[in-house]
């Protein structure tokens, strides 16, 4: 599923990223060209032994880093839709996936430390 939403996640962006061009907005290209880049950047880690070996490693910590992931990336593929649909416009659907991103990152970040406070206390 993981893997899935990745590769979803990365066709939207590249329809986002050729999208914008047409429009002649190389910012907007840019932009979810770099979130396309993250995507695309993500598969082959993801599925090489090194990233199933980081993502065991974690899961024995009580870090589920792929939940993470799949819920930044679903989030993402809803606003992708949405400015497909011109439900959204293209900076404030930037915007979004960018705080997606970001907030999930953060909440990765702040479970790991948190057990990691929790195994220093026992």
């Amino acid at each position: 599923m993981l893997l899935f939403s990745y590769i979803l996640t990365s066709a939207l962006e590249l329809v986002m990223t050729i999208q914008s061009l047409k429009m002649g907005n190389t910012a907007f290209a840019w932009s979810f060209g770099f979130l396309l880049f993250l995507s695309m950047a993500s598969i082959p880690i993801e599925t090489s032994q090194m990233g199933k070996m980081v993502r065991k490693e974690f899961k024995s910590l009580g870090l589920d880093t792929a939940k993470y992931d799949l819920i930044s990336n679903l989030g993402r593929i809803i606003v992708y839709i949405f400015i497909i649909s011109q439900i959204l416009s293209y900076i404030n659907g930037l915007i979004i996936a960018y705080l997606i991103v970001f907030i999930t990152l953060i909440m990765a970040i702040w479970k790991y430390f948190r057990l990691g406070k929790q195994q220093d206390n026992e």
